[in-house]
């Protein structure tokens, strides 16, 4: 016998292999934009130049695919320790749908961002 909790019947391949490739989507981002701003521009950086640079269509864009996958990993991370962890069924409903609320927020809110500079 298994015992009382017996987990959602999904295996959690796909959570955990896009895990992954998100972390490294995240990481070449991340280089990206350190690589960018703070080698390939004069210093001192300031918010002129932050602003140029935003101007642009192709760096809206890579700042959203960023938001999108640093959003997901952050999502996807949390879900996954509620899987581990919280065994409760009501618990881990209420905790999960507040975790989909809050993602949806930060995506909004960094969407926002991005798209009214």
């Amino acid at each position: 016998m298994l015992g009382k909790y017996q987990g959602s019947g999904r295996s959690g391949a796909f959570d955990w292999y896009f895990q992954r490739i998100s972390g490294i989507a995240l990481v070449i981002g991340l280089f990206v934009h350190f690589i960018v701003l703070h080698f390939m521009t004069e210093p001192p950086l300031n918010y002129a130049k932050v602003m140029a640079r935003l101007s642009s269509p192709l760096w809206k864009a890579f700042d959203i695919v960023f938001l999108v996958f640093a959003v997901y990993h952050a999502l996807n991370g949390f879900k996954m320790i509620i899987d581990d962890y919280v065994h409760g069924p009501s618990i881990r409903s209420f905790l999960i749908g507040t975790l989909w609320v809050v993602a949806i927020v930060f995506f909004v809110i960094g969407f926002l961002t991005i798209v009214s500079l």
